[in-house]
C-alpha cells in the first residue's frame, strides 16, 4: 500500500544536504530513473514520481511538464491504462542511462595502461550531426581537444560503438589508440589535459560534493526510509553531475591529492550505507504498469563489492 509522503518527512538536519542545489525536475527524474527504475525495467505511475519528487520540493505541475518533456525528447515511453499515465525508459534513453551507470556505480577503477583513445570526426560531418554526437562524447566522459578530436584515457569501447551506431556515423569517425613516446616529456601533455578537462573547475566541484555529504556518514544508522531515499537520490545525482565532468585521468596526470579518489570512496560508502532502507521505502511507495515495484534486483545489488544480497519478493 503506497504511503502519502511529503518533504515533511525529512528532518531538517538531514534536510541541509540539500541546502544550496538547484534541482531541475528533468535531470532528477533521469537520476531516479537511472539509479532506481532502469534497473528494473519497469513502467512507473506518473502519481508515484510526482510523490517521490514532491520531497525534494518539486511541485506535481513541473513533474507532469517534464515527463511530458522528457517522452518529446526520447527519454520516456508513455503509456496510458485507464485515466493512468505511466513511464518508462525509451530504447534510447535505457541506453543513456546504461552508459553512464558504468561509470557512476564503478568505484574501483582499472590501473591505466599508458593508452588514449582518440576520435576523430571528418571535417565533412553536417554541424548538426557534429554537435549531437559532440554532446554524446562529453557525455561519456570524453575530452575535446580540437573541434573534431576527442580523447578519453579509459574509454568504454562497447559504449563507444554504441553511441556511433545510434549517430549511423560510424563511416565518418576514425577511432584510434594513442600513447606516450617515452623519450618526450609528459609535462605538455598534463597541461593540455589540465585545460582540455577543466580539471581545476572539477576539483573544486569534488572538494563542495565532500563537504556536502561526509557529515552524513555519521547518521547513516538513524535515517528513516524516506530519509535515505532523499539522501541516496541527491547522492547520486551531485556524483553524476560532477563524475561526467571528470575524466578519471590517471594519478600521474592528476594534480596532488586529487580530490576524485575521495569524493568516489565516500560515495560508496554512502551508497552502501543508504541502500537497503531506501529500498524498502521505494517498494512501498511505487506503482507501475505490471504491478508492485520490483524487489531489488541484480542489477542494482551488484554495484557494490562484496555484492549486497538483492532483497527477496
Amino acid at each position: 500500500m503506497r504511503r502519502k509522503i511529503s518533504n515533511d518527512q525529512i528532518s531538517t538536519k538531514v534536510a541541509k544536504v540539500q541546502r544550496g542545489l538547484v534541482l531541475r525536475a528533468n535531470s532528477m527524474l533521469i537520476t531516479v530513473y537511472g539509479d532506481a527504475i532502469a534497473p528494473r525495467n519497469q513502467s512507473v505511475w506518473l502519481g508515484s514520481l510526482i510523490t517521490l519528487v514532491e520531497l525534494f520540493g518539486l511541485s506535481p505541475r513541473l513533474v507532469r511538464t517534464s515527463a511530458f518533456r522528457l517522452t518529446a525528447d526520447d527519454w520516456f515511453v508513455a503509456t496510458r491504462i485507464g485515466r493512468r499515465s505511466y513511464y518508462g525508459l525509451s530504447d534510447i534513453g535505457l541506453q543513456r542511462v546504461q552508459h553512464a551507470d558504468r561509470r557512476i556505480y564503478e568505484f574501483n577503477l582499472p590501473a591505466w595502461d599508458g593508452c588514449w583513445t582518440l576520435v576523430m570526426l571528418d571535417s565533412a560531418m553536417r554541424a548538426s550531426a557534429r554537435q549531437h554526437l559532440r554532446r554524446e562524447l562529453l557525455w561519456e566522459g570524453f575530452g575535446q581537444v580540437s573541434p573534431t578530436l576527442f580523447a578519453h584515457p579509459h574509454a568504454d569501447h562497447l559504449s563507444l560503438q554504441e553511441i556511433l551506431k545510434a549517430a549511423q556515423a560510424e563511416d565518418q569517425v576514425a577511432v584510434l589508440n594513442a600513447s606516450s613516446i617515452e623519450a618526450y616529456s609528459r609535462k605538455p601533455l598534463q597541461t593540455i589535459m589540465h585545460d582540455t578537462f577543466k580539471l581545476t573547475e572539477v576539483e573544486l566541484a569534488w572538494k563542495q560534493f565532500i563537504a556536502r555529504f561526509a557529515p552524513v556518514v555519521a547518521d547513516l544508522q538513524s535515517l528513516s526510509q524516506a530519509e535515505a531515499f532523499f539522501v541516496r537520490t541527491l547522492l547520486i545525482h551531485e556524483y553524476r553531475r560532477v563524475l561526467l565532468r571528470d575524466p578519471n585521468l590517471p594519478e600521474a596526470l592528476l594534480p596532488a591529492d586529487w580530490p576524485g579518489v575521495q569524493a568516489r570512496q565516500l560515495c560508496e560508502t554512502l551508497y552502501r550505507g543508504l541502500l537497503a532502507s531506501s529500498e524498502q521505502f521505494l517498494c512501498t511507495q511505487v506503482e507501475t504498469s505490471d504491478g508492485p515495484f520490483a524487489a531489488t534486483p541484480w542489477a542494482i545489488a551488484r554495484r557494490l563489492t562484496p555484492v549486497l544480497t538483492p532483497t527477496k519478493p
